[in-house]
């Protein structure tokens, strides 16, 4: 910016010393051609002395300076007083020193270096302005989908698609030529010969040139059985006509068609008007560029480019209205871009409102005891760059809003926003919320449901498992009875477990985050106790476990009691699906934001097309071979995913068949 500057200022000067020179010879040569003609001029003609010419110099330099440092009307301001003080001192100079300062030569030089500058101002100013519309206007392809010709394309697919068209016909108004056809679709089965054609070839244009010389849509419809119709339409955008569709349609027109061609026109000439707009040059090469009419007309030509395509990206903020959820845009610094009907209405503001307020102001209106301090949320929204969730619900109207804080990231300049796999950058806040009280209220009553039968089943299954213990201490019994016996036992044992972990499961979704009687928890301590409660089921497979912890690890907020359940659940499955003789490393690591509990196995794997799988509900590995011993309820790794989801964590699986696997969760750290 500096050199910039610095190169303005000496163009400046060199521009008014070129200013002074110019006008001193053009004085000469005047006063040379007078003298030769005998020709009386006004002033007389006084030589010019090496002081003359240095003071000349100077004030045209002092000029440029100043011209250049202030605008014109300050500039002008100050070269009254002082053509007025250099005035008087020439008359003292020249009536007590009998000196010449060259009074008039001074001012005229003074002027017209003010000027010159000014010009030169002027000029680069639209200079630049005309490269920035040239940049705008340019950068407009990058917005749309496709060129304006591959948009025509695509328009005719649509009327093909939509209507039964005989033929449609898109014609360019040429100044030169008339009208040019570029686009055309027909399907019209009729045989027909050359001279039949060109003749309704010229029909056809005779009728759109009625269209263009009325300036509205022409309509002939023939109202017989099939209901043909045949239209012209003018293609008009802002205020100039660009030029004419043509469509035939053989069968089922209505008027309500025409409304639907009529809008298809609007978007076909914004199209036309872009591509000529972009066809012309905008000359800036040349000084004189700015006094050119033919380079403002192209200018204005830009700004009407400009409006057309804020206009069509104006779409996509009108179109969110129709979505059931509410949306607002913020900017980065906090400032609301646009809330659309939905988020007014939730917010409870009106137009003005919104642009008094800001991002928190917005979010103060949603406050819950989940999401009490909205800024903590967009902070993490701003370092981590991932979205934030919550679910909030309002007891005075008894509904429940899912709310998502995304940091929306755009390209850089001069990258089209179709583009993908490229540095992207913050650009604003998008805030969603979704009104999933009625999926809420099902959850519940399928919960319910869910833990109602699993009360009823229990107390039969109870039944069950006591009378086969008890008939199991008769003696009497004959063996093979027993058998069966023993198999309803541990069977009905089986299903009770069950029961009681798809109940937890149930609980848990059931329960809102902020009901978990959370507290500080020491995860290292959590693992040592596991360990220690599963050593003896990791004996009788003669399997060794082995705590890796970290002696500095801080607390989690957590329920305890969930998460020795979680943490039990998978060294439990690694000791269930490991062989004998292998070790189970349970691993407490220190992340940046997280702390990470890891248990490995050197079991029988997990193929990979299963990993996201196991987490559902009664979903078991199939694997040949497994003991009836091992099969679990497919309950405990939904009901670890559970506890940690409900905790603000994630669960991940690494496993291949045969080469043992690690599960591992993370929690967010105090």
């Amino acid at each position: 910016m500096q050199t910039l500057k610095s190169k303005a200022l000496l163009t400046s000067l060199g521009l008014s010393l070129t200013i002074a020179i110019v006008f001193l010879l053009t004085w000469e040569i005047a006063f040379g051609i007078a003298v030769y003609l005998n020709t009386y001029l006004p002033f007389e003609r006084l030589a010019l002395s090496g002081d003359g010419f240095l003071i000349l110099l100077l004030s045209a330099l002092a000029t440029g300076f100043l011209a250049e440092k202030f605008s014109f009307k300050r500039v002008v301001t100050y070269a009254l007083p002082f053509v007025v003080a250099w005035g008087v001192v020439c008359l003292i100079s020249a009536k007590y020193f009998s000196a010449n300062l060259y009074f008039l030569r001074v001012t005229i030089v003074v002027f017209l270096s003010i000027m010159a500058v000014h010009l030169k101002k002027l000029w680069m100013i639209d200079s630049e302005l005309t490269e920035k519309l040239v940049e705008l206007a340019s950068e407009g392809h990058l917005l749309e989908g496709k060129t304006a010709d591959l948009r025509i394309e695509s328009g005719l697919k649509l009327l093909e698609t939509i209507f039964p068209l005989s033929e449609a016909i898109v014609f360019r108004l040429d100044g030169q030529e008339g009208l040019m056809p570029v686009g055309r679709a027909r399907h019209d089965g009729s045989e027909q010969n050359l001279m039949s054609r060109q003749t309704a070839w010229r029909e056809n244009v005779l009728f759109c040139e009625r269209a263009l010389e009325s300036g509205t849509t022409i309509l002939e419809a023939d109202e017989n059985a099939e209901k043909s119709a045949r239209i012209a339409l003018p293609l008009v955008y802002d205020g100039t006509t660009v030029g004419v569709l043509f469509v035939k349609i053989h069968r089922n027109f209505e008027l309500a068609d025409q409304y639907v061609l009529e809008s298809f026109c609007g978007q076909l000439a914004r199209n036309f008007q872009r591509k000529e707009l972009r066809s012309k040059d905008l000359p800036n090469k040349f000084w004189w560029s700015f006094l050119s009419t033919n380079s403002a007309e192209n200018r204005i030509g830009s700004t009407s480019l400009i409006k057309s395509l804020m206009r069509e990206q104006s779409f996509s903020a009108v179109a969110s209205s129709y979505l059931k959820e509410a949306h607002a845009i913020a900017y980065l610094d906090g400032t609301l871009a646009y809330l659309n009907r939905q988020m007014r209405h939730l917010a409870n503001f009106n137009s003005l409102q919104i642009n008094e307020l800001d991002l928190f102001a917005l979010l103060q209106k949603f406050k819950t005891e989940a999401f009490s301090e909205p800024q903590l949320a967009i902070r993490r929204v701003l370092q981590t760059g991932e979205p934030y969730q919550n679910e909030l619900f309002f007891t005075e109207s008894n509904k429940t809003l899912a709310l998502q804080i995304s940091l929306v990231k755009v390209a850089s300049e001069n990258v089209s926003i179709h583009e993908s796999n490229v540095p992207m950058k913050p650009a604003c806040f998008l805030i969603t919320l979704s009104d999933i009280s009625a999926i809420k209220e099902n959850e519940k009553l399928r919960s319910d449901m869910a833990s109602l039968m699993s009360h009823e089943l229990r107390t039969p299954v109870t039944s069950i498992s006591g009378f086969a213990q008890l008939l199991l201490m008769d003696d009497n019994i004959p063996e093979e009875s027993k058998e069966f016996l023993e198999i309803i036992a541990g069977e009905s044992q089986r299903l009770s477990k069950m029961l009681s972990t798809f109940l937890s499961v149930s609980n848990l979704e059931q329960a809102d985050k902020q009901e978990m009687s959370k507290s500080p928890v020491k995860l290292d301590s959590v693992v040592h106790e596991v360990v220690d409660d599963l050593q003896e089921s990791a004996k009788k497979k003669k399997i060794r476990l082995v705590e890796q912890s970290n002696a500095h690890l801080p607390p989690v907020a957590a329920d305890r009691g969930l998460i020795s359940r979680a943490v039990s659940n998978l060294v439990d499955n690694a000791i269930k699906y490991s062989p004998e003789r292998t070790s189970v490393i349970i691993s407490t690591i220190l992340e940046a934001d997280f702390l990470r509990v890891v248990v490995e196995d050197k079991g029988y794997g997990i193929p990979s097309n299963e990993h996201e799988k196991i987490w559902q509900k009664f979903y078991r590995v199939a694997r040949e071979g497994q003991d009836k011993e091992e099969e679990s309820t497919g309950l405990g790794l939904s009901l670890v995913k559970e506890v940690i989801e409900q905790h603000g964590g994630e669960v991940v699986v690494e496993s291949e068949p045969g080469e043992g696997s690690k599960f591992s969760f993370t929690l967010p750290r105090l």
